[in-house]
C-alpha cells in the first residue's frame, strides 16, 4: 500500500470521527448487507485495511450481530499501537500482504475507511483481484468523490477544488475517482457492487474540522498549481472569517462501496 507523502496524523483521525460517524449512519443498509454476505461460522474474522487508530473498527463492532476478531493492517506501527483491544491483532503491511493475511486468518470480511483515494491504480487492481480470489465481501467507506460544496459560495471555489483534485490524482492514483475505478474493476471481475453517498455535512459545530480541512486543501491546491498561491490565500482567509462568524456550511462528498462475490462460474 502506498504510504501517503504526508503521514496521516492521529489528531486528524480523531478530529474527523464525529463527521465520519454521522455520514456513515446515513447508509446503514450497506453494513447490514456486508455482514449478511459473510460465509462460514464463528468466529467472525475481519481484516481492516489501513486501520489507523481503529476508528473503523470502533464504528463497525457496535453494529455487528455477534463479537468479531479483528485483524488491523496498516503501514504505521504507531497508529496500530493506539488501537488496543480484546480480539485485536495488529499487522504492519498493506495491500500486498492482504491475500496472505486473509488466507492465514481465515478472514470472513474485509473493510477499510477513507483509504481508497490514497491507493494507486495498481493497488486498486490488486485489491479487486484479492477479493475475487478469496471470495470475501468488502465494505469500503468514506472515499472522497471530489465534490466540495461551500455555502455561501466564493468565485474561486471551482479553481481551488479542481486544483486539489489534481493534487490527489498523481503518482498513479485515481484520487477522487478511486471508488468509481474500483467499482468498475470489481464489476468487470464478476463482483456485485453496491454504492451509497455518505457526505460530510458540516456547520459551525465542526469548526475545528472545517478549519483543518480548508487549510490543508488550500495548501494541496497550491502544490498542484503554484500560480494559485495568492488567490488561495485570499480564498482561505475569506472562508475562515466566515467560519469564525459561524456563517459557513460545508458538504464534502464521499461514497461507500460494498463489493460481494458473484455467482461462481459454472
Amino acid at each position: 500500500m502506498t504510504r501517503p507523502e504526508r503521514p496521516i496524523a492521529a489528531d486528524w483521525l480523531a478530529l474527523r470521527r464525529t463527521a465520519d460517524t454521522a455520514a456513515r449512519d446515513g447508509a446503514p443498509e450497506l453494513v447490514a448487507a456486508w455482514v449478511a454476505a459473510a460465509v462460514g461460522g464463528d468466529p467472525l474474522i475481519i481484516v481492516d485495511v489501513g486501520a489507523g487508530t481503529g476508528a473503523n473498527r470502533a464504528y463497525l463492532e457496535r453494529r455487528l450481530p455477534r463479537p468479531a476478531r479483528w485483524v488491523l493492517l496498516d503501514h504505521d506501527a504507531e497508529l496500530l499501537a493506539a488501537s488496543p483491544g480484546e480480539n485485536v491483532e495488529g499487522v504492519v503491511g498493506g495491500i500486498g500482504e492482504l491475500g496472505d493475511l486473509i488466507r492465514r486468518c481465515d478472514a470472513r470480511l474485509v473493510t477499510c475507511s477513507a483509504l481508497l483515494d490514497l491507493l494507486t491504480t495498481a493497488e486498486l487492481d490488486e485489491l479487486a483481484e484479492v477479493l475475487v480470489a478469496h471470495r470475501v465481501p468488502a465494505l469500503f467507506s468514506l472515499t472522497v468523490d471530489g465534490t466540495l460544496q461551500l455555502d455561501p459560495p466564493h468565485p474561486d471555489d471551482s479553481a481551488l477544488i479542481a486544483a486539489f483534485n489534481e493534487h490527489q490524482a498523481r503518482d498513479g492514483r485515481p484520487g477522487s475517482g478511486a471508488a468509481g475505478y474500483l467499482a468498475e474493476r470489481g464489476e468487470h471481475l464478476g463482483l456485485v457492487v453496491q454504492e451509497a453517498d455518505t457526505p460530510w455535512l458540516l456547520d459551525a459545530a465542526a469548526a475545528p474540522l472545517i478549519r483543518r480541512l480548508l487549510t490543508e486543501r488550500a495548501e494541496a491546491a497550491v502544490e498542484a498549481r503554484p500560480e494559485l498561491a495568492n488567490s488561495a490565500a485570499d480564498w482561505l482567509g475569506a472562508r475562515l472569517r466566515l467560519l469564525d462568524r459561524g456563517a459557513l456550511r460545508v458538504r464534502v462528498g464521499h461514497v461507500d462501496l460494498l463489493l460481494t462475490p458473484g455467482n461462481p462460474a459454472g
